[in-house]
């Protein structure tokens, strides 16, 4: 890495960009931290350092340093050049990039309704959520959640609400939830309580059905995809799958795959509830005990005529004579 020393001076202070503190800093590591604040020292100095004497510096191998160094690139916080590297302006690519130009009113141009409603969305989640001073990074990721995802205001505040209340206000738990919702079909905020309340009686049915197959470990995707076409495709609720839960007392390691079997059979026979299941059954036992009844009287039947003593004639010529 190459710069030229102007100054000897070591008493300055070096300033380091918000930016990087607050969406760069939790995520890298700390040797690229170390890394990060050294070049900005050596580059407010323009002074020239080999790679040798600068992991020296630092107390950390050539190794460490040319990894780090390769991680900050990805993170686009510095780039390779020919001579060494260059630190990236990043107030620049965030204005750039950011959301805020196409917020703030321009020349000769008519603001819409809908992005009036969301530059407020934007303002109320900054307020609430970010105490006034939310980075200009989350401003773009605002615009490209409306974007893809078409929520309306009162849903994207209700996104960071669900965030933080789950105390994980970060970009991949937001953008998880949000492609859940978008999923689910949410886009305005009466959709958005249909799901949740959807979502929670889903989500205590296949913890019941955990605790009572005794699974000690997650269910898979393709387990849930089974529960939620119980209750989404069939309309069924815990009371009838419980009942399908208690016809494998006797199966040595039921599955889910299992029980899937039973609740298709009883939905195939337009069983809807528990009630339709004990009527199903009722008529079935009383079917049964007529085939039962059937069969007795035809072994009766049958008895008899096994029981029944043929007479017999010793003497058949006498007993012509009589004629």
């Amino acid at each position: 890495m190459k710069f030229v020393k102007k100054s000897k001076m070591e008493l300055s202070d070096i300033l380091v960009p918000d930016l990087f503190i607050l969406n760069y800093m939790i995520s890298l590591e700390a040797v690229d931290i170390k890394v990060y604040l050294y070049m900005l020292f050596l580059n407010k100095n323009q002074t020239e350092m080999d790679n040798a004497t600068f992991a020296k510096k630092l107390c950390i191998t050539e190794n460490e340093l040319s990894f780090s160094l390769d991680r900050l690139q990805t993170e686009e916080l510095i780039v390779k050049t020919s001579q060494g590297f260059n630190i990236v302006d990043l107030k620049e690519i965030e204005v750039n990039k950011s959301y805020i130009p196409k917020m703030e009113p321009k020349i000769n141009r008519v603001q819409t309704e809908l992005e009036r409603k969301r530059i407020a969305a934007a303002e109320a989640i900054n307020e609430s959520f970010f105490q006034g001073i939310m980075s200009l990074g989350w401003y773009t990721d605002i615009g490209t959640l409306f974007k893809n995802y078409s929520f309306s205001e009162e849903v994207m505040i209700a996104l960071f609400h669900y965030c933080q209340e789950r105390k994980a206000l970060n970009k991949k738990y937001v953008y998880a939830v949000a492609e859940n919702w978008y999923n689910g079909g949410v886009k305005t905020f009466e959709q958005l309580e249909e799901f949740l309340e959807s979502y929670d009686v889903i989500q205590k049915i296949k913890q019941k059905i955990v605790k009572s197959l005794r699974l000690n470990r997650n269910i898979t995707k393709y387990e849930e995809q089974y529960i939620n076409s119980w209750i989404k495709d069939f309309g069924y609720d815990f009371a009838i799958i419980e009942e399908a839960l208690k016809r494998t007392v006797t199966v040595a390691n039921p599955t889910i795959s299992y029980i899937n079997g039973i609740l298709n059979n009883w939905h195939k026979k337009g069983i809807k509830n528990v009630e339709d299941l004990k009527k199903l059954e009722c008529d079935e036992n009383k079917n049964v005990n007529r085939s039962n009844s059937r069969s007795s009287a035809k072994e009766i039947q049958n008895s008899k005529f096994k029981n029944y003593e043929q007479r017999k004639y010793n003497d058949l010529e006498s007993f012509y004579d009589n004629f």
